[in-house]
């Protein structure tokens, strides 16, 4: 910055502020961690075939704790780095001040009061961020819809817990600060998207879960981020009921897998299954049989246009006549359902 803003110091403060409440909260789980190890081996110490099955419930409850306690605290670690990435400051209606609120990837809340030192970018409040506008705004949260005014947005630059640059923004800075996201190599751009979320892939992203949804688009034009996001949005908003490791990631391929493995982390997707649908069918019917990819069928005409083979049979597939041949054999089966095909 050539001109330093002059809340540019307030904001300083509030980072450091920030830092140290989960310095503070880092070390109180590492001892936390430490005292549950020692409960747990104590447990184990003092086991024995007769003791009844409460003692075993103890036992594995201090194992989820420890487990619970050790995500929390790599995921404060992985947060310090950058806390958050974006501010509204918003005045409810029927409440006597404004209140403001920093946007992170996860939420972070005061022990006393209960304030929301970090706010879920997935939270309904949050929502207000991606809607933009200024002005008067309301969300629905629990059933309720609640309405207010946002009188100031603002996303910053924070590198390695330092922060760089802040730009108060609006609908014309919003697009160049996605400009400057678009700028930067792909790694870091598929990892730094929930800043950048536009109004419309946010309405994607928050789109009903109790319903399919198709998105379309060209090559390049963000589906894959979109759909992460709104895995991670799922999950979020669906944790009472459903747990990371009961869901299941169908890629098209090894190499998609590998493409998103460093984005699902930082969406607190790392616990999902990821697989292909290839190797899906292959585990459930134990039916270990050679597949031959799209990609290795497209190679291979690439490499030697003389097999017209598959050309032939790509035309074939595209036809009225291999239509009815489906039909056929679809009629065929309704009349035989009891047989497994």
């Amino acid at each position: 910055m050539t001109e330093r803003h002059p809340e540019f110091e307030k904001e300083l403060d509030r980072l450091s502020f920030t830092k140290t409440y989960m310095d503070k909260l880092i070390a109180s789980q590492e001892t936390g961690q430490e005292s549950l190890k020692k409960r747990q081996e104590d447990t184990l110490e003092n086991l024995s075939f007769k003791d009844s099955s409460l003692r075993y419930q103890e036992m594995l409850s201090h194992a989820n704790f420890m487990k619970m306690s050790k995500e929390q605290l790599e995921n404060l670690k992985h947060l310090r780095n950058k806390p958050y990435f974006a501010r509204i400051d918003f005045h409810q209606k029927e409440k006597p001040d404004r209140e403001i609120f920093y946007i992170g990837k996860t939420s972070l809340f005061d022990r006393e009061t209960q304030f929301p030192i970090i706010l879920d970018w997935r939270s309904p409040l949050a929502n207000v961020y991606y809607e933009g506008r200024l002005g008067e705004v309301s969300y629905e949260a629990l059933g309720e819809r609640y309405e207010g005014d946002v009188s100031l947005k603002r996303q910053y630059q924070i590198e390695d817990g330092e922060l760089l640059d802040y730009r108060d923004i609006d609908l014309t800075t919003k697009d160049e600060l996605l400009q400057d996201s678009l700028a930067q190599n792909a790694e870091k751009r598929l990892t730094e998207i929930v800043a950048t979320i536009q109004e419309e892939q946010n309405k994607i992203i928050r789109a009903d879960l109790r319903k399919p949804i198709i998105v379309q688009g060209a090559a390049g034009s963000g589906k894959t981020t979109i759909a992460l996001h709104r895995i991670s949005y799922f999950l979020y908003t669906m944790k009472e009921i459903f747990r990371p490791e009961e869901m299941l990631i169908l890629a098209p391929n090894r190499l998609f897998i590998q493409y998103i493995s460093e984005v699902l982390p930082e969406l607190g997707v790392d616990r999902a299954r990821q697989t292909t649908f290839t190797e899906f069918v292959q585990e459930a019917t134990s039916l270990h049989l050679p597949v031959i990819s799209q990609h290795e069928v497209l190679m291979n005409v690439v490499e030697d246009p003389k097999k017209h083979s598959v050309i032939h049979d790509a035309r074939l597939k595209g036809s009225k006549m291999f239509k009815d041949i489906l039909d056929r054999y679809l009629q065929k089966c309704k009349s035989h359902q009891s047989t497994v095909f």
